[in-house]
């Protein structure tokens, strides 16, 4: 369950859906040590796969985002801001 922000140095609580930015990542299921993993084959089902939930508060939410990275899993990545002085027009302006 989600209680806090995924940005380990805000930790704001987290209280409401509509508040922030909430990441759903699809994860396969890892067999634990000692498990037995059945051998594959056309008539078995796909494993399952469990969807592991972070969130961002809207402060960071406005700088940061979560990429999966493969050798730490998911971590922060700074979003890549648009000069202040260009606009949306100025960026989609088509020359003559």
């Amino acid at each position: 369950m989600l209680s806090h922000c995924a940005n380990p140095q805000c930790l704001k609580p987290f209280l409401r859906l509509r508040q922030g930015k909430l990441f759903l990542v699809e994860a396969d299921c890892v067999a634990q040590p000692g498990e037995l993993t059945p051998v594959a084959s056309a008539q078995m089902r796909p494993k399952p796969r469990r969807v592991e939930r972070y969130w961002l508060c809207d402060e960071c939410a406005e700088v940061w985002t979560l990429v999966h990275d493969l050798d730490q899993g998911i971590v922060l990545m700074p979003l890549r801001q648009a000069p202040a002085r260009m606009t949306v027009a100025q960026g989609y302006r088509e020359s003559a």
